[in-house]
């Protein structure tokens, strides 16, 4: 896995520095945005985790309780949701939100700050195909991983398996 890790890193490297033209200020900022927009991207699934786990597991024993019970829950899932949606598309889209509710401004301003000014296309660029390319991997891991978690369902829980306290035998 670390080999594959390295030369899907190296290729995304490449590919960045190409669309960067090499500048290392631009394939900074490029890079930095695409790391944390997969960790913002990441929280768009784990704080509906949440509700759902409220639903669908509602008996289960956790080490911690939202509190406020169900409208409690709610609000701590959908509100750190709803900031990781707009940091994840501010982070693909700089400028995003400018000139909103009175607040004047220029998205180019952001992408300025970015070293791409004037240059949408290929920030956007360093920004959604090395994100096309995770979204294809993990589809393809998760179509390739069916058969372990078929398997993963068929077999029966170690809490069902029954103990053999017996004493060994010398």
């Amino acid at each position: 896995m670390n080999l594959l890790s390295g030369a899907v890193a190296t290729l995304l490297m490449i590919a960045a520095f190409q669309i960067t033209g090499g500048n290392a200020s631009r394939y900074f900022a490029a890079v930095l945005g695409l790391t944390i927009s997969t960790t913002t991207i990441s929280y768009l699934l784990i704080f509906p985790a949440l509700i759902r786990l409220r639903y669908s597991q509602p008996g289960v024993e956790r080490p911690y309780r939202v509190p406020g019970g169900t409208a409690g829950a709610w609000i701590c899932s959908v509100v750190p949701t709803f900031w990781a949606l707009l940091a994840t598309v501010a982070l693909i889209w700089p400028g995003f939100g400018v000139n909103w509710f009175g607040a004047g401004g220029n998205p180019n301003d952001d992408l300025a700050a970015l070293s791409f000014s004037h240059e949408r296309l290929p920030y956007e660029l360093s920004q959604i195909v090395p994100l096309a390319v995770i979204v294809l991997a993990g589809v393809v891991f998760y179509f390739l991983g069916g058969k372990t978690r078929r398997e993963t369902i068929d077999a029966p829980a170690m809490a069902d398996v029954p103990v053999d306290h017996a004493e060994p035998a010398p």
